[in-house]
């Protein structure tokens, strides 16, 4: 029993001795440490005053009012 028909590959895989690869090397510049410590810093901060917030918003109050005595 022999094939009818010719092979016909069905997918886009590429075996591995048939592939073609090249490698470019991309030149790129230094990053600028100071700004990115800065907004590092900055978001930290931001996080920090927003879990504050969310938890003195869940706190009971640390005294009662004046004329709320039971």
């Amino acid at each position: 029993m022999g094939r009818t028909r010719v092979y016909q590959r069905t997918t886009d895989y590429v075996p591995r001795d048939e592939r073609v690869l090249t490698v470019r090397a991309v030149h790129r510049t230094e990053p600028d440490v100071g700004k990115l410590t800065e907004a590092f810093i900055r978001l930290a901060l931001q996080r920090v005053t927003d879990a504050r917030a969310a938890r003195e918003e869940k706190a009971p109050p640390s005294s009662l009012k004046p004329g709320t005595h039971r």
